[in-house]
C-alpha cells in the first residue's frame, strides 16, 4: 500500500518574479507473507504439487513461513523562485523515516539546495546572437540511503527441526541467529555539484559539463566481529568514504535537412571513489573467496579506491624439488598447503604466492592490493539518422581502465573437477611440462585468490542497434501512425577478458 498526497501554490509576480512551493506526505507499506511446504519421495509424480501429503514418511515433509513488513514516510517541501527567467532558486527538505532502523534513529532530515544562472539573459551576452545558451548550474545536498534488509537492527531467532524424529515426534529449537544493534540508522551522502550548459549554431551543437564531489558517512556495513560473540560478523553503521568526478555530454544535429538528418550524442566521465575512514576495522570485505579458507577479494581499506581488488601476489607453480628446498631456507614462497621437509615433493604442481612478511604461512597478512574495479574513462556514443518515414541508430558503450577478477578461474583455472578454461592444456606436469606457470590439474582448493585472476576490465560494446519505419494515417482515422521497429541488444564486445562480460559486478552467484 502506498499513497502520495501534494499540494502547489505558484504565484506571479511583477517586475518578473515568480514562486511556486510544493509540500507533501508520502507513505508505503510493504506486507509479505510466505508459505512453503518441502516433501520428498512422492509416490505419484505426476501430482506434482498437488498433494503435497503424499508421502510415507513424515520426516522428508517440511513447511515453512515468514511475514515482515516494511513501512517508510515521508513529509516533504520544495520552494522554485526565478526572476526574469534569468536566475533560479531551488530548496527541498525532506523528513524521512524507515522502519528498517532502529528505535529512536529511524527519522532523518535531508536538505538540498540549487541555483541557476542563466547568462545568455544578460545585457552583455544578448547581442551574442551565436550563443544560444550559457548557464551555470550550482547544487549541494544531503541524501539518505536505507536498502537494507528488514529489522537488521533487531536481534533475530531462528528455529530449526531438522533433527531426527524419536518416537514419532521431532524436536523443535530455537537459536539466536543476529545480533542487534541498537543504533543503526541512515546512511548519509553529502553532494555538491557544478555544472555548466552551453549550445551554438541554433542549438545544433550543446555541450553539457558537470564536476560533483561528494562524501558518504555512516555506511551500512557488515564487519567481523570476535567469535567469543557465537558470530562472525554484525552489521553497523561505519567508515566515510569520497566520490568525485566529471562528466561531459556533446550533443551534434551534423545534418538537419527536410528528408534527412543525423544527430550525434557522445560522453565521456571520469570518477574516482575513496575509503577515507573505516573506524577501527583493518578492512571490510565486501566479497571473499569461496571455502573455508577464505580471504577478501574485494574489500575496502583506508586510503585505497572504494572498489579495490586485493589477492595474493601469484608466482607460479612449484616447479621442481631444488625450488621447494630453496624456499626452506629463503621463505620467499608460500602456499596454501604447508608440507613438512620430508614431503616437500607433495607440493610440485601446486600454486606459489609471494610470501610479503616471510613468516612461513599464508594469510590476509599477504594480500597486497592489485588494482582497482573502476574505470578511467566510460561513456557512450550514439547515433540517430532519420530518412523519411525510416529511422536507424546505433550506440556503442566503452570502459578504459579498471580491474576485474574471474571468478570462474577459482573453479576453471586450476583442474578443479569442473570444466577447465582452455590455457590449462598447458598446465604443469613433471615430465611433459616442467616449466609451465600454471598449476597442475586437480589441485581443487589450493588455488587462491590472486593477480592471476585479475583481469583489465576495458572493452567496447555495440550496445544497441535499432532500424524501423512508421507509416501514417490521414487524418480523421482511429489510429494516427503505425511503427515497425527491429532491434538488436549486445550486438558485439571488443575486450581482452577472458570472462564472459567485463561490464559486470564480480560474486560468486553471477560468475
Amino acid at each position: 500500500f502506498s499513497t502520495e498526497n501534494t499540494i502547489t501554490y505558484k504565484k506571479k509576480f511583477n517586475r518578473g518574479h515568480s514562486l511556486d512551493v510544493m509540500a507533501g506526505f508520502t507513505m508505503s507499506n510493504d506486507l509479505v507473507n510466505t508459505l512453503s511446504a518441502n516433501a520428498k519421495g512422492l509416490l505419484v509424480d505426476a501430482l506434482k504439487w498437488n498433494n503435497m501429503n503424499g508421502i510415507s514418511s513424515k520426516e522428508n515433509y517440511t513447511i515453512s513461513s515468514s511475514n515482515t513488513q516494511t513501512v517508510r514516510e515521508s513529509v516533504l517541501a520544495r520552494a522554485n523562485y526565478n526572476y526574469k527567467s534569468r536566475y533560479y532558486l531551488t530548496f527541498t527538505g525532506r523528513y524521512d523515516g524507515s522502519s528498517n532502523f532502529a528505535d529512536n534513529h529511524k527519522w532523518g532530515f535531508f536538505p538540498s539546495g540549487a541555483f541557476k544562472w542563466n547568462m545568455k539573459q544578460e545585457k552583455f551576452l544578448r547581442r551574442a546572437k551565436k550563443i544560444d545558451e550559457l548557464s551555470i548550474r550550482l547544487s549541494a545536498g544531503l541524501t539518505g540511503n536505507d536498502a537494507i534488509s528488514t529489522y537488521r537492527s533487531l536481534e533475530a531467532y531462528s528455529s530449526t527441526t531438522g533433527g531426527y524424529m524419536f518416537g514419532g515426534t521431532q524436536s523443535a529449537a530455537y537459536y539466536l541467529s543476529r545480533i542487534e544493534n541498537p543504533d543503526l540508522t541512515w546512511e548519509k551522502t553529502f553532494l555538491a555539484n557544478l555544472g555548466i550548459d552551453f549550445s551554438i549554431l541554433k542549438g545544433r551543437l550543446k555541450f553539457n559539463l558537470d564536476a560533483y564531489h561528494s562524501y558518504t558517512t555512516d555506511l551500512l556495513l557488515s564487519v567481523q566481529t570476535v567469535a567469543s560473540t557465537g558470530f562472525n560478523s554484525r552489521f553497523t553503521n561505519l567508515g566515510r568514504t569520497t566520490n568525485s568526478g566529471v562528466e561531459l555530454t556533446i550533443d551534434s544535429r551534423n545534418i538537419d535537412k527536410k528528408n534527412f538528418s543525423w544527430s550525434t550524442t557522445f560522453t565521456i566521465s571520469h570518477n574516482r571513489q575513496m575509503v577515507d575512514d573505516i573506524g577501527n576495522e583493518n578492512y571490510v570485505a565486501t566479497l571473499s573467496s569461496w571455502g573455508s579458507n577464505s580471504f577478501m577479494m574485494y574489500g575496502y581499506k583506508k586510503g585505497y579506491p572504494l572498489n579495490s581488488l586485493w589477492g595474493f601476489q601469484y608466482a607460479g607453480p612449484w616447479q621442481n624439488l631444488e625450488q621447494l628446498e630453496r624456499n626452506v631456507y629463503t621463505q620467499s614462497y608460500v602456499s596454501s598447503t604447508l608440507a613438512s621437509e620430508e614431503s616437500l615433493a607433495s607440493l610440485l604442481g601446486h600454486p606459489k604466492y609471494v610470501d610479503q612478511n616471510k613468516d612461513g604461512v599464508l594469510s590476509e597478512k599477504d594480500l597486497v592490493y592489485l588494482g582497482n574495479s573502476d574505470p578511467i574513462l566510460y561513456g557512450g556514443l550514439n547515433n540517430v539518422f532519420h530518412w523519411k518515414r525510416f529511422k536507424f541508430s546505433f550506440y556503442f558503450i566503452y570502459s578504459l581502465g579498471g580491474k576485474i577478477y574471474n571468478y570462474s578461474e577459482m573453479f576453471m583455472g586450476g583442474g578443479y573437477s569442473t570444466n577447465q578454461y582452455r590455457y590449462m592444456l598447458d598446465c604443469w606436469h613433471p615430465v611433459r611440462n616442467p616449466n609451465s606457470m600454471h598449476p597442475k590439474a586437480g589441485i581443487g582448493y589450493n588455488l587462491m585468490p590472486s593477480d592471476r585472476q585479475v583481469h583489465d576490465a576495458s572493452y567496447l560494446r555495440l550496445k544497441t542497434v535499432s532500424l524501423s519505419y512508421t507509416q501514417p494515417f490521414k487524418k480523421g482515422k482511429t489510429f494516427k501512425d503505425i511503427s515497425f521497429t527491429l532491434t538488436g541488444d549486445n550486438l558485439a564486445l571488443w575486450t581482452e577478458y577472458n570472462g564472459f562480460d567485463p561490464d559486470v559486478s564480480t560474486s560468486k552467484d553471477n560468475s
